[in-house]
């Protein structure tokens, strides 16, 4: 389940694995597809529904309600995956992303919404959210020309296989990932990396600057994790 969103013959292969409920990996792609303007890069993108797949069992109700229903915009890519060509993955991720995260999307202001809350209310305000999702990804699927009907997917568990298999072409090289969210790079086949965490995309050659560290990072054999050790901000995902 790939396609070629961005980059020229010769450029380097880079693998997105993405889930359009995740501002942060939002915030990855559009720095991504911002560095392909600046350097030879050649960007993928994969569905997957990471932790989303499976919850634990005895969760409280409004836990279990949102684990029922985070899968679903992901769910959808793998449809549209499956019916008309890994081409078409980039497109809608990008367009279901961009309504929700994007300036007056779905999910706009959630995290201050949120901010202070417990878990379960956190849950709760989430779920609230996700049940508005199928409207929002109805127009995605409108704007990439796809049938509305693939809508119907968010609730249907039987695309979340094809989400596992996408899970598990993530390059191991033989080794057990511990792969904790998204977003998740390869580059040129290599072992997956997960990050980086941007608050905001960075433009132009900022953009490329920070490809260029990235990837030295990620072609260097030894080199296994790097984090800041404050807390995490609040995403702009918009900006």
């Amino acid at each position: 389940m790939t396609d070629r969103t961005h980059g020229t013959a010769g450029s380097e292969e880079v693998t997105l694995w993405v889930d359009p409920v995740c501002a942060w990996t939002w915030i990855t792609y559009k720095w991504l597809r911002e560095a392909a303007s600046v350097r030879p890069l050649s960007l993928s993108v994969r569905p997957t529904g990471l932790g989303y797949l499976q919850g634990a069992p005895g969760l409280d109700k409004e836990h279990a309600r949102f684990l029922e229903l985070a899968p679903g915009p992901v769910r959808v890519l793998a449809a549209a995956a499956a019916g008309h060509g890994a081409h078409v993955v980039g497109p809608l991720y990008e367009a279901v992303a961009r309504r929700f995260h994007g300036t007056g999307g779905l999910y706009e202001g959630l995290h201050e919404r949120v901010r202070g809350l417990s878990g379960d209310a956190k849950r709760e305000v989430q779920a609230s959210l996700l049940e508005q999702a199928r409207d929002v990804i109805g127009d995605a699927l409108t704007e990439c020309g796809l049938p509305a009907g693939l809508a119907a997917a968010t609730g249907s568990a039987e695309w979340d296989e094809d989400l596992r298999t996408a899970h598990a072409s993530i390059p191991r090289d033989g080794a057990e990932l511990d792969v904790i969210g998204v977003p998740v790079i390869a580059v040129d086949g290599r072992v997956g990396v997960f990050g980086p965490v941007l608050r905001s995309a960075p433009a132009g050659e900022r953009a490329g600057a920070l490809w260029d560290g990235f990837a030295a990072l990620v072609r260097e054999d030894s080199f296994l994790e790097l984090r800041r050790v404050t807390p995490r901000p609040v995403p702009a995902p918009a900006g």
